[in-house]
């Protein structure tokens, strides 16, 4: 995953993009990516709590805003007419998108 990131960087910098790669790989945390992926697995959120140390509410926060990114991902590709992109998007969403995360309210 971080060569990944930085050859992104690099690809950056040699676009001459203002970048400091080393910053750049830095700040990428792939902790959430076992949950997440967990997550749209359809394990339980009590089950994905006892994978990580990260608190219960910045779990759901980071899923909110992963959904929330995916639905602009989504009209993006929409607007540009690529639907089999636009689909794909929409699949991560409902999969994403159940239980007490996406509950109106966590004190029921």
């Amino acid at each position: 995953m971080q060569n990944c990131i930085k050859k992104v960087a690099q690809a950056m910098e040699d676009a001459r993009l203002p970048i400091d790669v080393d910053d750049f790989v830095d700040q990428f945390k792939p902790s959430m990516m076992d949950i997440v992926y967990a997550w749209v697995k359809g394990a339980k959120f009590v089950d994905i709590c006892k994978l990580t140390d990260i608190f219960e509410g910045t779990i759901i926060r980071c899923i909110r805003r992963l959904e929330e990114l995916m639905r602009q991902m989504s009209s993006a590709a929409k607007l540009i007419g690529n639907t089999e992109l636009e689909d794909k998007f929409q699949d991560g969403i409902a999969k994403l998108k159940r239980d007490i995360i996406f509950a109106a309210s966590l004190y029921l």
